[in-house]
């Protein structure tokens, strides 16, 4: 019997006895039941010692207390992972290949990610050439070092040599073949990532010749990385991560078949010796408080599977993933498909979902894929995430910002798993662009995007291109997050607002609740990207300079939706009036609900804390019946820990307001428009308010017109609606200059009224950012400022191109209603003062009122 099939059987044998066995069973008879898991939720006892966790005793089935029901309506079903010891099996299995290869080939996706391929493998062996049809789109035109082609070669660290450029390196080639030949001293860490798409060229062409090339360069590699993994005293044991991470695990999958004995032995107990002992997020915490995108990070999956069923396989960290995955989506993600934590820190993770999903009969999972909150998420959230260009999606907290796009995974793998899904088609060409521009071109991180298109390279429908004929509501509105999301149609000219009040709290936050998103005439004005962090950087009202706290909740506190008007009041006293802190038990161990009971919960540093007693339903819109949910804040599920511990929330007092609502939407007609109400004050006395609106790098003030002693218009305009234009490079004038084309995008902030005892001079300014000034880029801002007690800022924002009529607008005679005309269509706004100190709304037209925003805010308990 040969080698490998010798290797095959005893594969298969065990894999009967680690596989083949009910969810219920597997952790009493797994052989690593009882060793200790390295674990992001382990903690030290009050000796400073490590507690080990075992694995055995991690709660695989405990999905919490959320009950959801899965619908698995229109998704794809995929091919059953094979009999251990049969390659590929990680991303795909050998009853893939055909429609694989033919995907490849006869996709305008696979073409593409294939030329980045061939461009990235070519390179690594010293046979890149410019001139080839994979490096015809020429992104980088001779920049870094003479590049020529679609993907940043330069990432591959190659040693520059005096009058060679990237493209026709001699050092790229000496660099392999003494890889090959095992003569190699050192190696640029990023071949790794160029490992696994050589791996993958070699299956899909059938290259016999290539892949044991690679087998060879690759265990030389590894070797290496071994030597300085051993020299490093620093280092643990057993690794937290094999040699070349993730990447050596499809390297080893890919090309399985081609491995010589030793070749397989040496990568098989590299991967057995380093995938074992840590887990992933969510193995061991409650599941109520799993809502860290740590839970997706799927490489820690893609390491596990590559040895899956073969001697030294931990089935039990699979199944701990699966479990941190799932709560992820019950409880980090809310039913109406808005995420906890913000868009632009978390993930679907859908380069594990399929996976997973081919491992439903082998484990007894559940395809992710019927998960309802997943499938809000990509087809209610992710839509009306779309900013009105269909060029990027708005997105909140760290990374964020309106031009971004969803995980590259995320958008391909949903395309992939709903494919008849024409909502799902529409986000997916939204997100990977008109001609497959936003194919990945990078190989490297925690995923290799750009594999993962590889393998599941789809197309979206030519024809499915007009997002008007999905019958997709104008509005979205989720009442657990405090999000409004609301355009007035889907034409590229709609004007969108958004309304973002922030009751829930995840990582990465913003100090910007009740701050808004605005774009229209064809372009993004609000915000810039995601460099945002304090409250005088995000287009909200600032008070005296300060800022609001990050973590506290806001409060959505009024909500109404008609076909022609769409308003929400946000609450942001919560986050001015308080700052929240947690504390974890110092000296070791956890805190309980119990300590929270009796006391024993020592405050943070400071003065003025006292325990958090509010829960998350004292704050939401939309209250649910879930226990967790009435629970006290200072009685939280730790986020990390394991089942049973708190991380217990305080409150200090921050800088006390009277009251901050905020009433925002919009109104449709011909010439739709949005109207910003605030409601602020911070005392009896008079203080310094600025109306802030975070541009952006682009806009100028075009012009300032004065209205009586209440109102003016400031009117703005932008040269680089795309913002394309690299900051530092084009200069700005504070003011626009010169004739402005006709048709050119241009925004009205007219300010209906404000108070102030000091004259009212708007201006653009550009600060550095707040939290990082050396980190972020400097923030460009519209200030429009008032010394008063109230400023009773109304503000009418109005998109519109140059040349096009503005809006009439005129008060009544007591100033309790406005009249607005645009394009033809007269409305009249009431304005009544309301119990609370919010001021009541009420938009008419035509004797018919459109929408009333009169609910009083009652107050917390």
């Amino acid at each position: 019997m040969k080698p490998n099939v010798l290797i095959r059987v005893k594969t298969i044998l065990l894999a009967a006895l680690c596989i083949a066995q009910s969810p219920f069973a597997i952790a009493a008879t797994s052989p690593f039941a009882d060793k200790p898991c390295k674990s992001y939720s382990s903690y030290r006892d009050e000796a400073g010692k490590e507690v080990e966790l075992l694995w055995g005793r991690a709660p695989l089935e405990d999905f919490g207390s959320r009950a959801v029901a899965f619908d698995f309506t229109g998704v794809r079903p995929v091919h059953q992972v094979p009999a251990p010891g049969v390659h590929p099996r990680i991303y795909f299995t050998p009853d893939d290949l055909p429609d694989l290869r033919h995907r490849l080939k006869q996709t305008r996706c696979g073409q593409a990610a294939w030329n980045n391929l061939l461009c990235w493998t070519e390179m690594m062996k010293g046979r890149y050439d410019d001139k080839a049809a994979y490096a015809k789109n020429d992104v980088w035109q001779g920049g870094f070092g003479g590049l020529h082609g679609p993907v940043p070669l330069f990432r591959l660290g190659i040693p520059r040599e005096k009058g060679f450029a990237y493209n026709h390196h001699p050092a790229a080639a000496k660099i392999y073949r003494a890889l090959v030949d095992g003569s190699a001293t050192s190696f640029p860490d990023y071949y790794w990532s160029v490992f696994s798409l050589e791996a993958f060229r070699c299956l899909i062409e059938n290259d016999e010749a290539g892949a044991k090339d690679l087998a060879k360069a690759v265990v030389t590699a590894m070797k290496l990385d071994q030597a300085k993994r051993a020299a490093d005293k620093k280092s643990s044991n057993p690794p937290d991560e094999p040699a070349g991470r993730f990447q050596l695990a499809f390297v080893y999958d890919f090309i399985f078949n081609w491995l010589t004995p030793a070749q397989h032995a040496a990568i098989h107990d590299e991967l057995a010796n380093a995938t074992w002992h840590h887990d992933n997020y969510g193995t061991f915490n409650t599941a109520e408080g799993s809502r860290s995108n740590w839970a997706t990070f799927s490489y820690w999956l893609f390491e596990v599977l590559g040895i899956e069923g073969e001697p030294g396989f931990n089935a039990l960290k699979v199944r701990g993933m699966f479990r941190g995955w799932r709560n992820l989506f019950t409880y980090g993600w809310f039913q109406s498909g808005a995420t906890y934590e913000g868009e632009a820190k978390n993930q679907l993770g859908m380069d594990g979902v399929i996976p997973f999903a081919m491992r439903e009969k082998e484990y007894g999972f559940q395809n992710l894929c019927g998960h309802p909150y997943l499938r809000a998420y990509a087809t209610k959230f992710l839509p009306a995430s779309v900013i009105p260009t269909l060029d990027g999606f708005i997105k909140y907290d760290l990374l964020g910002g309106a031009h971004s796009r969803p995980m590259p995974p995320d958008s391909l793998g949903l395309k992939y798993m709903f494919p008849n899904d024409k909502v799902i088609d529409w986000i997916f060409r939204c997100a990977v662009g008109e001609h497959y521009e936003n194919v990945p071109d990078r190989c490297d991180g925690y995923r290799n995007d750009l594999l993962f298109f590889l393998c599941y390279a789809t197309d979206f429908e030519p024809a499915n291109n007009d997002p008007a004929k999905l019958n997709l509501p104008q509005t979205f509105f989720c009442g657990e997050r405090a999000l409004l999301m609301t355009r007035s149609g889907w034409d590229k000219d709609a004007l969108m607002i958004n309304l973002h009040t922030r009751e829930a709290n995840g990582g990465h936050p913003f100090a910007d609740r009740n701050s808004i998103m605005v774009a229209g005439a064809g372009r993004v004005w609000s915000p810039p990207g995601y460099a945002s962090f304090r409250t005088p950087e995000n287009s909200a009202v600032v008070i005296d300079g300060k800022t609001q706290d990050e973590h506290s909740p806001g409060r959505m506190v009024d909500f109404a939706d008609a076909p022609l008007a769409t308003f929400a009041v946000g609450d942001a006293k919560y986050p001015w009036d308080w700052n929240l802190s947690f504390v974890d038990k110092t000296g070791g161990g956890f805190y309980t609900a119990a300590d929270v009971h009796a006391g024993k919960v020592k405050a943070p540093k400071g003065t003025g804390w006292m325990l958090e007693n509010h829960s998350v339903n004292d704050f939401a819109f939309t209250k649910l019946a879930f226990a967790y949910l009435n629970t006290p804040l200072a009685e939280s599920a730790h986020w990390i820990l394991p089942v049973g511990a708190v991380r217990p929330y305080f409150r200090q007092p921050n800088y006390p307001v009277q009251r901050a609502f905020r009433t925002a939407g919009l109104v449709r007609g011909a010439k739709p428009y949005a109207l910003v109400v605030d409601d602020i004050q911070k005392d009896s006395t008079v203080h310094h308010y600025d109306w802030t609106l975070a541009l952006e790098n682009d806009i100028q003030i075009a012009k300032v017109e004065k209205h009586g002693d209440h109102g003016l218009d400031v009117i703005l305009t932008g040269n680089d609606p795309q913002q394309k234009n690299p900051r530092g490079k084009t200069p700005l004038p504070s003011n626009a200059t010169g004739i402005i084309p006709v048709g050119q995008p241009m925004l009205l902030v007219r300010v209906l009224n404000v108070n102030s005892t000091q004259p009212v001079v708007p201006t653009i300014v550009e600060l550095p950012n707040l939290a990082d000034a050396k980190k972020y880029s400097p923030i460009r801002r519209l200030l429009i400022s008032a010394a008063a007690m109230s400023p009773d800022f109304k503000v009418l924002l109005f998109a519109f191109h140059q040349g096009e009529a503005l809006p009439q607008t005129t008060w009544n005679g007591d100033c309790t209603a406005v009249s607005i005309e645009a394009g033809g269509v007269k409305d009249r706004v009431e304005f009544s003062p309301g119990k609370s100190g919010k001021t009541s709304v009420t938009v008419v037209r035509a004797g018919k009122t459109l929408v009333q925003l009169e609910r009083e805010v009652a107050p917390l308990n």
